[in-house]
């Protein structure tokens, strides 16, 4: 079973407009409500891929209600801990014949220390029958990065595979506890390192970088231009097929869930690393919140190109 936990879950409201102008009133259409969250999204594509998974997180009033329920017609199996306040909600905005998107995120409601508690002792109990841990997305507010250091710490000390999607103060609690696996965005390992980050050679540099740092595997995603990947000998980088991508949003959480599916089931990082590129590039080629299917992660697998860097 792969774990992932989620701090910080939303429900996604997609509308489509023919355009938007600021303080004037516009009529909106094609309205869709997912389940979201970047560790929800990443327990939605594992089930995809044909793998158990429990989705571990908050839920709160109301809108924590609907992602229960949207989670449940999904088939995916949950475990959403009552809280204080609302689930947030994002809202993208698809505007124009080509359905350029304005993403609106919310940061969520805080988290009480008792009910961070809960979720650390219900994810210690969940690690028993895990065979990979996922951590992804942001942190909520009275979450500190420290908490997801703990979390990996556990997770270590039972041989489960530990993977991080996260930001600057969860990469650096991650790399401080051992994880197995990190995956930052292009963004997200400039704000970890200090510094800009453009193109492919930086990409490159940085992955072997955070690889220095301590990290065990590092994955390091471009978008479009796929993903650099190092361990502790080799540098790979991993191109997704060149199809049409309508939206980069969810893109990277599917890549996740297959990077975890890959390993869980004991296939070899480049194997991991197909499945992962396939899963994001079936994603992306979706427009508003909707994930790749199995079908179309099958097809674009045998199309992803690995070559090793120098």
């Amino acid at each position: 079973m792969i774990l992932t936990v989620t701090v910080n879950p939303a429900l996604d409201y997609t509308i489509r407009l023919d355009a938007l102008e600021i303080g004037k009133r516009a009529k909106y259409r094609d309205p869709s409500i997912d389940a979201a969250g970047k560790g929800i999204n990443v327990a939605r594509m594992v089930r995809r891929l044909g793998e158990e998974t429990l989705a571990l997180g908050f839920a709160a009033g109301p809108t924590g209600d609907l992602l229960r329920q949207r989670l449940e017609q999904e088939g995916v199996p949950h475990d959403l801990i009552p809280a204080e306040g609302l689930t947030r909600i994002n809202v993208t905005l698809l505007t124009g014949p080509e359905g350029s998107a304005t993403h609106l995120h919310g940061s969520g409601s805080p988290v009480a220390a008792p009910d961070l508690k809960r979720l650390m002792d219900r994810a210690a109990e969940h690690l028993a029958r895990a065979k990979a841990l996922v951590y992804s997305g942001s942190l909520r507010p009275g979450v500190p990065a420290s908490a997801i250091g703990d979390l990996v710490a556990v997770a270590k000390s039972r041989g489960v595979l530990t993977i991080v999607d996260g930001e600057t103060e969860m990469l650096a609690a991650a790399i401080r506890a051992g994880a197995d696996v990190v995956k930052p965005n292009l963004l997200e390992a400039a704000e970890f390192l200090g510094r800009p980050l453009d193109g492919f050679a930086d990409a490159v540099g940085a992955a072997r970088e955070i690889r220095a740092r301590g990290a065990g595997i590092v994955v390091v995603t471009m978008r479009g231009d796929g993903a650099i990947a190092c361990d502790a000998a080799r540098t790979w980088h991993v191109r997704p097929p060149k199809d049409e991508i309508v939206r980069a949003i969810g893109a990277g959480d599917s890549f996740a869930a297959g990077l975890a599916v890959g390993l869980s089931r004991g296939a070899g990082l480049l194997e991991a690393l197909r499945l992962a590129a396939a899963a994001g590039a079936a994603t992306a080629g979706h427009s508003g919140t909707g994930l790749g299917s199995p079908a179309e992660v099958a097809a674009l697998s045998g199309r992803v190109e690995i070559r090793e860097l120098a």
